[in-house]
């Protein structure tokens, strides 16, 4: 009797002592999410970034997406980088969401101010934004759990001759009839029926345990929306919530299901639960109703899979805005252009902010480290921003939709055998041929400079001027001052400037109307302290060809 009362003790000591822990934790956890809400993310978990991309790569292969921002423009401007500093999402559904927003602009204005009032409720509403935070976290991140094939490509994951599995599993409960008639016969065939059922799950079980982490993160899904459903009556909140539960009817009945499908456990009856499993094949048939379920309602299950995602994606958002130094909705205009003030790149720490209006195709010239780089990705990452998560980094924002395309950051390809102006021209080339479809907003950095000047200069000017009457807006940072006077007429002009002494270059990194007029590469020279001559040299080279507009012999 002793012995029993402290063993008792001890079982309720251990649920007491894990009840609290697990309070504490959750205490712990919620106390967490409140101090991060509002800060940039200090870290990146790389696990996931194998599979961030491929909700948006398969909706690109089996959607009809007549807009995107492409893998150049992507890389161009560091999008990755970008979405690391933006991605606080809590579930791998949301990281996958928000992947895919960046790479689709959208042309109306209806479905960003609709995700403008779950931001705004978020950030207006914490107590509501912590619960569905909780929520959310329980349904976590998976990396590489493939969930968005279920969406895209069911029937591969579906096993075949799933009628099968049916008669394998009725056959035992057959077998124990027959031995209420002729016991050894029917315990013969019960053995064989066992042995058989036994064989067959052991064999095929690897088709569905590749695809484990995709059925347990399906069930994880199904389990977040019972619990957002509560929510439903929350105003903000009801009618993406009325969405889910409308969708989620086809799928009740799986929920609890799945979480157990070749999860076996250690106790007696865990185990004993696990063979009537295999003698039944469980597994199996479950996995194939889920299978067929989810294939019969695909629609249904996007709609949870991106609705879950928008839940994520937006108290990110929120988060977003207010780690930042200010943010502003664009505003979109029929005309073609881009006005805006207080613009910033939203990397950076201690930003310089700018503003411009770009009623027409412009260039921007400047010193080398000036900021012209900086500032037309600034403006190009906003214009994305604009018209995927209706949030830009400055004061106030302005454009007319239109696709961003850059041709920036060029490399050479040394496996297709391309040379730097071979992909250099080629990355042009998409940009002409993109133009003639959709309006564009086309960003170029350092146009042609991989090959000689005068050939880079005119066939820049030609290509510009051709862009000139297409239907595109164009921001081009050059070096090659030729290009202000040849397109004058045509194109606006901008500068970056800096003032340069003998102990040091300053950059005030402000955008300045009209052409630059200072050149800083012999001053950067001379700041470094290269050799006096060669600082000589050089500037004697210069001065004469701009005396004579001829190079001279060096001796």
């Amino acid at each position: 009797m002793g012995v029993l009362f402290f063993v008792s003790i001890g079982i309720i000591g251990m649920i007491v002592f894990s009840l609290v822990s697990s309070r504490r934790a959750r205490i712990i956890f919620r106390q967490r999410l409140m101090n991060e809400f509002g800060k940039a993310p200090t870290s990146f978990n790389p696990d996931i970034w194998g599979s961030v991309s491929d909700y948006w790569d398969r909706k690109l292969k089996y959607e009809k997406i007549d807009v995107a921002i492409d893998e150049l423009t992507w890389s161009d401007l560091d999008m990755d980088d970008v979405f690391k500093r933006l991605d606080t999402c809590l579930t791998s559904v949301g990281d996958e969401v928000l992947y895919a927003t960046l790479h689709e602009p959208k042309w109306r204005d209806e479905p960003l101010k609709e995700r403008e009032k779950l931001i705004n409720f978020f950030a207006e509403n914490p107590k509501e934004r912590l619960e569905i935070q909780m929520i959310l976290s329980k349904l976590g991140k998976a990396s590489y759990n493939d969930v968005s094939s279920l969406i895209f490509e069911s029937q591969i994951k579906a096993l075949k001759n799933p009628s099968a599995y049916t008669i394998l599993a009725i056959i035992p409960f057959l077998c124990l009839g027959i031995c209420l008639f002729n016991l050894s016969i029917g315990l013969l065939c019960l053995i064989l029926s066992v042995i058989v059922n036994g064989v067959v799950y052991y064999y095929f079980k690897k088709e569905i345990a590749k695809n484990l982490l995709t059925i347990h993160y399906l069930s994880a899904m199904l389990r977040c929306c019972n619990r957002l459903l509560p929510y439903q009556t929350t105003d903000g909140l009801s009618g993406l919530i009325e969405k889910i539960r409308e969708d989620n009817i086809h799928f009740k009945a799986l929920a609890g299901k799945l979480s157990g499908v070749m999860m076996g456990g250690t106790s007696d009856i865990d185990i004993l639960l696990d063979y009537l499993k295999i003698i039944t094949l469980y597994d199996f048939r479950t996995y194939n109703k889920a299978i067929a379920l989810v294939s019969k309602n695909k629609e249904a299950f996007h709609r949870i899979y991106q609705n879950i995602g928008e839940l994520d994606l937006s108290i990110t958002l929120a988060s977003f805005r207010k780690s930042l130094p200010g943010t502003v909705n664009p505003s979109f205009t029929a005309e073609f252009e881009v006005v805006v003030a207080d613009l910033y790149h939203p990397l950076l720490k201690t930003p310089i902010a700018n503003d411009i209006e770009l009623l027409k195709n412009s260039l921007v010239t400047g010193s080398n480290a000036s900021g012209k780089s900086t500032f037309v990705k600034a403006l190009a990452v906003n214009s994305i921003f604009a018209q995927t998560i209706y949030t830009c980094t400055a004061s106030s924002f302005s454009l007319s939709h239109c696709l961003p395309i850059t041709a920036m950051a060029v490399k050479d390809d040394i496996l297709a055998g391309d040379s730097y102006f071979m992909a250099e021209i080629k990355s042009l080339k998409r940009t002409i041929d993109q133009v003639s479809s959709v309006p564009c907003l086309c960003f170029i950095d350092e146009i042609l400079k991989g090959t000689n000047t005068i050939e880079r200069i005119a066939a820049s000017a030609a290509i510009l001027d051709y862009l000139d009457r297409e239907n595109c807006l164009c921001l081009i940072a050059t070096h090659d001052i030729e290009l202000t006077s040849i397109l004058a007429k045509s194109y606006d002009n901008y500068h970056f400037q800096e003032t340069i002494t003998d102990e040091t270059i300053l950059f005030d990194y402000k955008l300045h109307t009209g052409p630059a007029h200072t050149k800083n590469a012999i001053a950067l020279l001379n700041y470094l302290e290269f050799d006096p001559e060669i600082i000589e040299n050089a500037n004697t080279l210069v001065d004469t060809f701009i005396e004579t507009e001829k190079w001279p012999l060096i001796s």
